[in-house]
């Protein structure tokens, strides 16, 4: 699928009848770029793409707490405020192609402006062409152009720097997008529909074989109930802290982009924006090893009972007197010698004789080494277990100077962190002591958020281990209780039912995750330059939903590499998703960008230059003068992929012009480091 042209009336800052032909691949030419400064309405083009195709009044990245956005254009609301009163009519037609058949969609709006000063919009009809049919059934259209661009995601062919940014960031807010973002991939929605029906039935069949059953079964039963609701409640409660610590960032992004006005206190905003990176960085090495201590639980118990494992091997050894272990003779030998009144040489002896006396005394011995032979056993296993802890007593030791060591690496850390907040509240400025004051509440509340979700989570895996018992326990209880055989039949039927299928669901996530990590890894690898490339191996989204990267000896290494490395990762990650969504390593839809070469280097810029027209069918490139200028523009001349080249003007206030310019080099009035050109 592409798009051919799109057709603006009256809609966002697109005053009358104004339009977009796109470039659409004739002689390789896919790019599309439209330069126009913040404000001109860059975004409001590829928000009367999504508005026309799906009749979406809000981009995802308007769910931040802002008002209401207005589509149509408020010039010509102003003026039917002042004139009849009729409303106004504003629409958006999508000219597109797909599979060689040429579709339009047209979707309008009709809005009135009230007395007070209140815009009331509502959306008008839609309507579909194609083959010379006209279908206006708003459900049909919405299948029909689910059909050519799922709806779940769309939003994987359209970034913006603040998304790009964001991504390789380890937050709640990167984790959640990205687990959304997998999940939308999937499409398996009844699937996961029907996963939590058989959840409330097996719950039900739960409660009802409870109620039915008696004994040892009933009380088992009861357990697994409680415990089930435990885990529902605990995941109820840490989907909340999550979403309450993405609405967190979100504020601490905020205050950060009020303080980063104030230029006298830059400095300082720097320094703790760098402390903060370096506590979060330490608190998650400080995690590390305490998972790496806590493997030392099944070994500790063994070490707390190491001097009652002196004290029983002392008390066997007394028992066991000086016999020695070592003596291997037989008894039966023995009895067979004193019987035949014959030494093992052949020699005769009589009873009474020292020879038989001597043979009497070892027959006493070996019959209780014998006797005793269980306590050489127990001897010989408590020796080796007390080797044994004595090398894990070092090693435990060692591990718990680990843990002191990195946990007083991050109170000293968050110590410097509150030296800084504290010169910072106690600035001259009312304004900027408030904002810090906030932003300190704020990160603290985050903190402690972060740190109840940690319990929460180790909570929620005891829970779910115990249900593991609990489950292997009624199976074996079953068997012996007298329960309702047909009910406890058809929970055990639902029962596998519901395994089977998360375990599908699990398995299919895994398989797409699998896809992203390959498909993330080629992508970066052409991005970066060749230092990155030697430094960086490979990508893994961990199973948090975090993004991670390996070097070459599958190590960890995110933490170490550059901005500019960071986001030539986030937009490998992106283009990921479109191409897995799209099901093939080149992109058969187009893909929308907004200002995507932020923090990009030389190299990695004009890497990015020639890898996106190799996998995309079609690009459109939304920016402005100051990332889009002569080297670009020269990039793109000489690769012959640009097609088409739009400018967004400003004619008035909250009126834009779309002037379309045959593709040429761009000057730009400002260079990346802020200078004049």
């Amino acid at each position: 699928m592409f798009v051919r042209k799109i057709t603006f009336e009256n809609f966002r800052q697109f005053y009358g009848e104004q339009q977009i032909e796109f470039a659409q691949g004739v002689n390789d030419r896919i790019v599309t770029v439209i330069l126009g400064e913040n404000g001109r309405g860059k975004t409001g083009i590829y928000r009367g793409v999504l508005f026309g195709l799906y009749g979406d009044r809000a981009l995802e990245q308007d769910s931040d707490g802002k008002e209401d956005i207005i589509l149509t254009n408020i010039k010509k609301l102003e003026e039917d405020a002042k004139g009849a009163r009729q409303g106004v009519t504003s629409s958006v037609t999508i000219e597109l192609v797909h599979e060689g058949t040429v579709y339009t969609i047209k979707r309008t709006l009709l809005a009135y402006q009230e007395e007070s000063g209140k815009i009331i919009e509502q959306i008008k009809e839609v309507s579909l062409t194609y083959k010379e049919q006209v279908i206006t059934d708003k459900e049909q259209v919405q299948a029909m152009v689910n059909d050519m661009l799922d709806e779940r995601v769309k939003n994987y062919f359209f970034f913006d720097g603040e998304r790009i940014e964001r991504l390789t960031r380890a937050s709640d807010q990167q984790r959640k997008e990205i687990a959304v973002g997998i999940r939308n991939l999937l499409k398996i929605d009844e699937l996961i529909k029907s996963e939590s029906v058989l959840q409330q039935l097996n719950k039900k069949l739960l409660s009802d074989l409870e109620k039915t059953s008696t004994g040892d079964y009933k009380k088992k039963l009861k357990e697994q109930l409680v415990n089930d609701e435990q885990i529902e409640q605990l995941q109820y409660v840490m989907n909340e802290a999550k979403d309450k610590l993405v609405a967190l960032e979100t504020e601490l992004k905020t205050i950060d982009a009020k303080l980063s006005t104030y230029k006298e206190d830059e400095q300082l905003l720097l320094l703790r924006k760098s402390k903060e990176e370096m506590v979060e960085q330490k608190r998650v090495e400080y995690m590390k090893v305490v998972e790496h201590l806590q493997q030392f639980n099944q070994v500790l118990s063994l070490i707390m009972a190491k001097d009652a494992l002196y004290v029983v091997k002392s008390q066997l050894e007394h028992v066991m007197g000086t016999m020695s272990e070592k003596e291997e003779i037989d008894l039966a030998l023995i009895q067979k010698l004193l019987h035949d009144l014959t030494c093992i040489c052949g020699t005769s002896f009589n009873k009474g004789s020292k020879e038989y006396a001597q043979l009497q005394s070892l027959e006493s011995r070996v019959e209780n080494r014998v006797a005793k032979q269980e306590h050489y056993v127990l001897l010989t296993e408590i020796n080796q277990l007390i080797g044994y802890l004595d090398g894990k007593e070092a090693e435990l030791a060692h591990r718990l100077e680990h843990v002191q060591a990195k946990q007083q690496e991050v109170e000293g850390l968050e110590q410097e962190l509150e030296q800084v907040n504290k010169r910072l509240v106690g600035s001259d400025s009312n304004e900027i002591a408030q904002l810090n004051q906030k932003r300190t509440f704020t990160y603290e509340e985050k903190v402690h958020l972060e740190h109840a979700l940690t319990l929460h989570e180790s909570d929620l895996d005891e829970h779910k281990q115990m249900k593991e018992q609990i489950e292997l326990a009624l199976r074996d209880l079953r068997v012996k209780s007298g329960v309702h055989e047909k009910l406890a039949k058809k929970q055990e039927a639902v029962q596998k039912s519901l395994t089977c299928m998360s375990h599908m669901i699990k398995e299919f996530e895994r398989k797409v995750v699998a896809e992203l990590e390959q498909a993330c890894t080629e992508n970066l690898a052409k991005l970066l330059d060749e230092s990155g490339r030697m430094n960086i191996h490979s990508v893994q989204v961990k199973n948090d939903y975090s993004i991670e990267v390996l070097n070459s000896y599958g190590r960890s290494f995110l933490a170490n590499i550059s901005q500019g490395q960071r986001q030539v990762l986030s937009l490998s990650f992106i283009t990921a998703l479109a191409q897995v969504a799209g099901n093939s390593a080149k992109l058969d839809l187009p893909l929308f960008m907004d200002t995507p070469f932020g923090r990009l280097s030389s190299q990695h810029e004009e890497n990015l230059l020639s890898f996106l027209p190799q996998v995309c069918s079609q690009w459109v490139l939304l920016v402005t003068d100051r990332e889009f200028g002569e080297r670009e523009s020269e990039l793109f001349l000489q690769n012959r992929c640009w097609g088409k080249f739009y400018m967004l003007e400003s004619v008035e206030p909250g009126v834009t012009q779309i002037i379309q310019r045959p593709p040429g080099i761009v000057r730009s009035r400002v260079s990346r480091s802020g200078g004049v050109q």
